[in-house]
């Protein structure tokens, strides 16, 4: 299997080995802490929304890993058609504004980014 965590590592080093390092930073994606869960009773009712405190949040992702857990009986069946998504950001720094990098530098910053 693949080892996710690695990601941002194996980016890191790649930025590294090209020699962009001081231009490119990774970039941690935090989530908002207000939630909202959208619940209906059952197939013929409106939904309804609730607000979600850190608690119950915790609560919920546990609900969810436990049922995942128990379909897939502790991971030893795989789940047919599912998918991950993993999401990786990175931030292109530079060294002045936009306008400094333009006029002065006399650097088109969409063809740094693209190269990067």
């Amino acid at each position: 299997g693949v080892d996710f965590t690695l990601i941002p590592k194996q980016l890191d080093q790649s930025v590294e080995r090209k020699g962009d390092a001081a231009s490119l930073r990774s970039t941690t994606i935090k989530t908002s802490s207000n939630w909202t869960r959208n619940r209906q009773a059952n197939l013929l009712s409106k939904p309804k929304k609730h607000g979600l405190d850190a608690d119950e949040i915790r609560k919920e992702k546990a609900k969810a890993f436990d049922l995942l857990d128990a379909l897939s009986r502790s991971g030893s069946l795989a789940i047919a058609h599912s998918e991950l998504h993993v999401v990786v950001a990175m931030t292109h720094c530079f060294e002045k504004d936009l306008m400094g990098t333009v006029i002065r530098d006399n650097v088109n910053p969409i063809e740094k980014l693209e190269g990067s």
